[in-house]
């Protein structure tokens, strides 16, 4: 009887053992975020409702980037680049041909895009998109290229979300729990140099004109960060967030910090992070099972001052399926869209959380 029992034991570890690290295993890596502050959380109470809603064929507007003409640019899914005239109405500005991300404007005025098929692009004066370091598919040395700011000596400050996983696989990296996340200075074609490394799907980037000091976000840890851009050396600006931080807006005119959280953060899966073991298993039911419930995504956003102090707490509806990846000041209004959402919602200033 003992010998049948063991011999059960046995052949269970090695069906676990097989599950936990055969082909085409999870990677599980330990991984401790701060949990979410319940008093971050506490700022979205009321619900507010959007004061304008465009949506003429403006599908997975991913960022919106107020531009130097006084025009808003949204990046579609499509690959487009879509401009609104202050005074109202879209048009196509341009096309990448891939999946534009992040867009930023230069001192000069010409527009870069972080595209996540084709790397870290530049428009030049005759309309055509010259590349300034090019996706791992292209030779380059970017897999997830995301999003970018342009300081004032026309440098760019770039994240690669992830060195393991490219554009869509981010639920896969979220369970993976992996920190490869690489910050670059990108000064040139091909010319740059990495700032800082080793984040949990680094993210959103914007800087303070008046200063230099460089804002970014990690999404996975639920935190932003404030990095010299000389050095690449950081220190936290707020930690714990109540959802998982995106894109990021530095507002020039009252020197807050916009952040966009597209999702609350999820207790399933953080719950998992620090045994990569359990990890492996939980993703092998995934396989078969499915993804669990997702958290709720309702429309959030978050603007902080340079201390790292909330000042303002945007909550809007949970009426798609994907909260914004962006939450940007324009116009006396915050401007919003998603990655996977139809439109562009317009929504009054929030009140002062303080």
């Amino acid at each position: 009887m003992l010998r049948w029992i063991l011999g059960g034991l046995a052949a269970l570890a090695i069906i676990l053992g097989l599950a936990a690290y055969g082909p085409g295993a999870l990677d599980a890596q330990t991984f401790n975020p701060t949990p979410p502050d319940p008093a971050l959380m506490a700022l979205y109470e009321t619900v507010q409702q959007p004061a304008r809603r465009e949506i003429p064929d403006l599908h997975g507007a991913e960022d919106l980037e107020p531009g130097p003409d006084g025009r808003l640019y949204a990046s579609l899914a499509d690959g487009r680049i879509m401009v609104r005239e202050a005074s109202g109405g879209w048009s196509e500005f341009t096309s990448t041909g891939g999946r534009p991300l992040g867009l930023a404007f230069g001192p000069e005025g010409a527009l870069f895009v972080a595209d996540a098929l084709k790397g870290l692009l530049r428009l030049d004066e005759s309309g055509v998109f010259e590349t300034w370091l090019a996706d791992e598919s292209e030779g380059g040395p970017l897999v997830f290229t995301d999003d970018l700011t342009v300081l004032g000596d026309g440098s760019v400050i770039l994240t690669d979300a992830s060195r393991r996983y490219g554009y869509g696989e981010y639920m896969t990296s979220l369970l993976e729990g992996e920190q490869t996340g690489v910050i670059y200075k990108v000064t040139g074609p091909d010319a740059y140099e990495v700032l800082a490394e080793g984040f949990g799907f680094i993210n959103g980037v914007d800087h303070d004109p008046a200063t230099g000091r460089v804002y970014v976000n990690e999404t996975w840890a639920g935190r932003v960060i404030a990095l010299d851009p000389e050095t690449g050396d950081y220190v936290v600006l707020i930690d714990g967030l109540p959802g998982y931080p995106d894109n990021l807006e530095f507002d020039a005119e009252t020197g807050l910090v916009w952040i966009a959280l597209p999702s609350q953060r999820s207790p399933q899966i953080e719950g998992l992070h620090p045994n990569p073991f359990l990890k492996r298993l939980a993703w092998r039911w995934i396989q078969i099972a499915g993804l669990p419930p997702f958290p709720p995504r309702p429309v959030m956003g978050m603007a902080v001052n340079a201390e790292g102090e909330p000042m303002r707490a945007l909550y809007g509806p949970d009426d798609a399926p994907f909260g914004v990846t962006t939450v940007t000041p324009w116009q006396g209004m915050i401007w919003v869209a998603g990655l996977e959402r139809d439109g562009v919602d317009a929504y009054a200033m929030p009140e002062s959380a303080q």
